[in-house]
This record gives structure tokens, C-alpha cells and sequence, in this order.
């Protein structure tokens, strides 16, 4: 059983390494000195193809997966981490592999480490000659791919971007409190006014060091953690109160909420998800908010919607499952699994989601379609296929955010009207 943060830290890393599961899944919330845990772990998976070049150049082979991800996490101390002492992490870390190796192993790291030490100006300085791929800890098979669509200027700022800390935002629930109260609150705790720029309008960034559950009204629903672009995507749909609403791929039910907010509990609101565990979140939420009075929540495949979810719809919101290349800020995993294979089985998922709840739109309606992708194929490739196969839609707007332009999460965001 781990006992210090580092061995938690690095128990985790060497779960991912081998599984390739969801990071954020593999933190529990009661973990010790969560903080510095989350901070170990999405810095290792986000820096992990520099910090296995810095290693590789030092050592003959990479060691097992829980022995590596002790070296992992503490690389990422001594050559990304500005507050903590590098002896102490040193020091720390080779402690954290007495705990569970042998001296030998102990040895191997504590040498490692005092050698990246030594050197670390040398290196840093290697590494600015170095592909972006490995500069900037990125698979090479993403940078080319955005190369040809992006340019090369661009794809580095959205590199940079990617591997620094995202704040968390919040949406104040206007259904029970004013915005500005709620920001006097805030204020009230010791916080400072969170900034919002013009790409997070209608969010509240919180400072670094803030737990959610520890803001005020966490518990009685006074706010909700969004992404920003899920407001781009509501606010193209424009439900309005009297309609008959559809929210396709529901969980965790930020784009619900912002629906039902918008309705002020009038008309229909479902909201469908397929797996059981993200139904659960949703219906918490939603009961944590106040609106699950007003939202049908129902277990349905966005694929092959069945005539429990009702219908037809006045408006229908697709946010598309994807593969989140452009939030990779925030889920600093998914670009490590990004690939062609996958990518191909996103875009069939999406047409097939596109295509069926196309049928359930009313004449005159309107279908909203986005993607937390930068894909071409998943965002503005797929639309166009679509409406050449669809004369009776039409597209009314088009929008992607590719960051950090607007300081803001990557998104793309269609919406279509079908013909009366």
C-alpha cells in the first residue's frame, strides 16, 4: 500500500502506462494531498514523451512500468516543477522507490536524477533543437496532421498551448442565484474576481488552489464546472421556452442545464446518454442544479434512438463523442491515443449519430452539431457530407475555435435547418 504522495502518484502513472485507462477516473477524490497527487500525474502524462527522451539519452532501457513512472515523476519534478526544491525532490522520489524496489533500483533512480540535475541547463538547451513532437511532448503523427491543415507557427502556439494548466470554469445558475452575487461570495472567501475572456463569456475562471466542492454552494447547485465551448453550442441551438428540446449525448449535463436555463420551465426537455455510470452523473447533476424536475432523462444510443426518447424535436443538440483533440489541455491523455484506427471509427460513430437523429428533427427545426475536435474529418468534412447526401438541410452557421485563439478550449460548432 503507498504511503507518501509520490508513491500514490506514481502507483497511478503506472496504471496508465499500462492501461492507457482515463487519468482523472484513476484519482480518487479522498486521495492525500489530492493537489500535489493531480499535479504529479497529468505533468507525467503530459510531458511524457520529453521527459522518456531525457531519460532515454541516460539510461540503456526503459525499466518496467511502476519502476518508470517513480523516474517519470521524478524527472518531472527536477525539469518542470518550480516549486518544489530539486534535492528534495530527488531526495523524495528515492525514498518513494525504497519504499517498493530494492537498493539497486534506488541506486539507478537517485543517479539518474542527479545526473538530469547536473545537467539540466545542457539539456533544456538540447531539447530546443529537438521536433516539436518532442519539444513540446506531442506524437509526431498529431503535429504533421496540423501542419498540413494549420501551418507550422500555428500548431506550435496550439502545442504550448496544450501544456499549460487549465483553469476551472464555472457557470453561475442564474435559475438560483444572480450572477454577481454569486461572484460576491466568491469575493467573500478570500477569492480574487475570476477573470473570463471573450472566448469563456458567461464562465468564471477559478485561481489555482481552489477545490470545487470547497466553493460556496457547491452542495445547493449555485454553480456548475463547464467548458466553455459547451455555451458556443447551446447558443447556436437557441432552444427557446414552448420547444421540444433533445440533448443526444447528454452526460455530464453541462449542456442540459444550459438548456433547461434557458427554457425557464417551459416545453420538453430529453436528455439521453447510453452507459449507466455517466447516467448516474447526469441525473446527480441535474438534481444538484434544481432542473431534474423539468428534464427526462432517458438510456438511449444516439445511433439507433428508440421511440422512448419522443420526438420529433424543435431543436436536437449533437455534441458528438470525438476524439478530443482539441481540449487536449484538459485531457492531456488524449493525445496519446489519438490515432487514424480511431480516429476512422469516431467519424463512422458520427455519421451514423447524424444521420439518425437528423429523422427526428421537425420541419423548420434545428439540428446543432459540434465536437470538442480539431479533426477536419470529424468537424467540417463530416457537415459537408452530410448536407450533400441531405438537400433538406441547410447550414446556417459554422464555427471552430482552434486555441489559443479567444484563450479558449477547441471546438467545432454547426448548426443546420431543415427545410419546411
Amino acid at each position: 500500500m503507498p504511503t507518501s504522495s509520490r508513491q500514490i502518484a506514481a502507483q497511478i502513472i503506472a496504471r496508465w502506462l499500462k492501461s492507457g485507462e482515463f487519468p482523472n477516473r484513476l484519482i480518487p477524490p479522498d486521495t492525500p494531498d489530492r493537489g500535489f497527487v493531480m499535479e504529479l500525474v497529468y505533468g507525467v502524462v503530459r510531458w511524457k514523451r520529453m521527459l522518456e527522451w531525457v531519460a532515454a539519452a541516460r539510461v540503456h532501457h526503459m525499466p518496467e512500468p511502476g519502476l518508470r513512472a517513480l523516474m517519470l515523476a521524478g524527472l518531472y519534478q527536477v525539469l518542470v516543477m518550480t516549486k518544489v526544491e530539486p534535492y528534495a525532490a530527488v531526495n523524495e522520489t528515492v525514498e518513494a522507490v525504497k519504499g517498493r524496489y530494492a537498493q539497486g533500483e534506488a541506486d539507478f533512480v537517485n543517479a539518474l536524477l542527479r545526473i538530469v540535475l547536473r545537467e539540466k541547463e545542457a539539456i533544456l538547451q538540447e531539447l530546443k533543437k529537438q521536433p516539436l513532437g518532442i519539444q513540446q511532448s506531442h506524437p509526431d503523427m498529431l503535429v504533421e496532421r496540423w501542419v498540413r491543415v494549420y501551418g507550422e507557427d500555428a500548431v506550435r502556439r496550439l502545442c504550448e498551448w496544450n501544456n499549460t494548466r487549465p483553469e476551472v470554469m464555472i457557470h453561475v445558475n442564474s435559475l438560483k442565484i444572480n450572477p454577481r452575487a454569486y461572484l460576491e461570495q466568491l469575493q467573500a472567501k478570500g477569492m480574487d474576481a475570476p477573470a473570463s475572456s471573450a472566448g469563456q463569456a458567461g464562465c468564471l475562471a477559478i485561481p489555482h488552489g481552489w477545490r470545487v466542492e470547497e466553493l460556496p454552494g457547491y452542495n445547493e447547485g449555485l454553480f456548475l464546472v463547464l467548458d466553455p465551448s459547451v455555451l458556443i453550442s447551446v447558443a447556436q441551438l437557441d432552444p427557446r421556452p414552448g420547444d421540444h428540446v433533445l440533448d443526444a449525448c447528454a452526460a455530464p449535463g453541462g449542456k442540459t442545464f444550459l438548456m433547461a436555463e434557458r427554457l425557464q420551465g417551459r416545453g420538453r426537455l430529453t436528455a439521453m446518454d447510453l452507459h449507466n455510470d455517466r447516467l448516474f452523473r447526469l441525473r446527480a447533476n441535474l438534481s444538484r442544479l434544481g432542473v431534474d424536475g423539468f428534464v427526462n432523462v432517458v438510456q438511449g444510443n444516439a445511433m439507433n434512438v428508440t421511440d422512448e426518447a419522443g420526438g420529433p424535436f424543435d431543436r436536437i443538440l449533437l455534441d458528438a463523442p470525438c476524439t478530443n483533440t482539441g481540449v487536449i489541455r484538459r485531457r492531456p491523455d488524449a493525445r496519446w491515443r489519438f490515432s487514424e484506427s480511431r480516429l476512422s471509427r469516431m467519424t463512422r460513430t458520427q455519421h451514423a449519430m447524424l444521420e439518425r437523429v437528423s429523422d427526428l428533427l421537425k420541419p423548420g427545426g434545428r439540428l446543432v452539431y459540434s465536437t470538442c475536435s480539431l479533426e477536419p474529418e470529424e468537424d467540417e468534412l463530416l457537415v459537408a457530407s452530410f448536407l450533400k447526401a441531405h438537400g433538406e438541410f441547410q447550414l446556417v452557421s459554422e464555427q471552430k475555435i482552434v486555441p489559443p485563439a479567444g484563450q479558449a478550449d477547441g471546438a467545432y460548432v454547426a448548426s443546420l435547418q431543415k427545410q419546411l
